[in-house]
């Protein structure tokens, strides 16, 4: 079995795709591979405790790497060949950073095959915040791909999104496992529930709301939002809230995390989850665990799994829309409780995803 080697300047900070960075590492080391971490030095100690800490277990290890330039965007590793063996795998997270260019190069050098895991950094609407110059960005972001063993979705629907960039790049589709936790939702808290990065526009936080500002007062529901800023997505969110004069519904709070987040959602009426674009929620997937009834855009990927169960109620990111499907959620509440929990135990478990992982890098040649 190969070793796996996981690459991403910002392993040891707090976002999204670290959090599935380190899910996949420790699932991968707790199946019996070899596994290491690979990020840059870090000027401050982690925020992200309820996921990276020192003690990583048996078959896990995090390596500092020393690396050049200062922003996050623009960094890049010196002499990652050096920590690389003949027998590695190596995998690059997002996309469009110098650091997984040079990255690759580096593995090309040491004769080490390297997957991308793009988590979701492909989609159109991302891809409208690149700064120039766009052609050679994307002529350079073409070659990551094509020439990777495959590139990592999450879902199938993600390939054609891919493709557009990268016609003759190979796939792989294996999503994000989740354990089932000891932990069931009871409800009865009075609220609904939002957790996550808060950037209004791509998780649709603006629009919901809108949603709210649409409904009589008398029916509007109380919505709590826990989360961190993302390039002052809480000050806009903010303006968003007060100019609509919902202040009395939608709560903008801090970021929480560990048992007391797991309380908050336990205790909330509901989550919501009305992102314009969407690779892999861990949070959702978080909820849907704990049994929480789950109101989640239909636009993102993980909607048509959704859909096929009846584990959540779907809507389109659109005000009308999810005014409308506040009210269906309210009515399916309890219904829909128990199938959200049952799919992660069906398709999200890590008993059947790592020998599908394995399966696909035999398939690959990889093993």
């Amino acid at each position: 079995m190969r070793r796996i080697v996981h690459y991403y300047p910002d392993a040891m900070g707090n976002s999204g795709v670290t959090h599935a960075l380190w899910t996949w590492a420790r699932a991968q080391a707790a199946s019996g591979a070899e596994v290491c971490v690979l990020h840059a030095p870090s000027s401050q100690p982690t925020t992200a405790a309820s996921f990276v800490s020192k003690d990583l277990g048996p078959g896990l290890v995090e390596k500092s790497v020393s690396h050049r330039g200062r922003h996050r965007l623009a960094r890049w590793p010196v002499g990652l060949d050096r920590y690389l063996g003949r027998n590695d795998l190596l995998v690059l997270h997002e996309g469009w950073v110098p650091s997984n260019l040079v990255a690759a190069a580096a593995a090309r050098r040491a004769c080490v095959p390297y997957v991308v895991m793009p988590h979701g950094v492909y989609e159109p609407a991302w891809t409208e915040y690149l700064k120039p110059p766009l052609s050679l960005r994307r002529r350079l972001e073409r070659r990551l791909l094509e020439r990777a063993a495959a590139v990592h979705v999450f879902f199938d629907s993600e390939i054609a999104v891919v493709r557009s960039l990268a016609p003759c790049a190979s796939f792989m589709t294996i999503p994000t496992g989740f354990d089932l936790p000891e932990e069931r939702w009871t409800g009865g808290g009075g609220y609904l529930a939002w957790v996550g990065r808060i950037d209004p526009i791509n998780k649709g936080l603006d629009v919901l709301a809108r949603a709210i500002a649409r409904l009589d007062p008398d029916e509007r529901p109380v919505v709590r939002i826990q989360g961190y800023d993302y390039k002052g997505g809480i000050a806009c969110l903010r303006r968003i809230i007060d100019e609509l004069a919902v202040r009395e519904w939608v709560h903008l709070d801090g970021a929480i995390a560990g048992a007391e987040k797991t309380r908050f959602l336990q205790h909330g009426d509901g989550y919501l989850l009305p992102s314009r674009w969407e690779c892999h929620s861990l949070a959702l997937l978080e909820n849907l665990a704990l049994g929480v009834p789950c109101l989640v855009s239909s636009v993102i990927h993980i909607a048509r799994t959704l859909d096929r169960t009846g584990a959540a109620v779907l809507a389109p990111p659109s005000d009308t829309e999810l005014a409308y499907a506040l009210g269906r959620l309210t009515a399916a509440g309890r219904d829909i409780a128990g199938r959200g929990r049952a799919l992660v135990r069906e398709a999200f478990n890590w008993t059947t995803l790592l020998p599908r992982f394995h399966a696909a890098l035999g398939s690959l040649g990889l093993q």
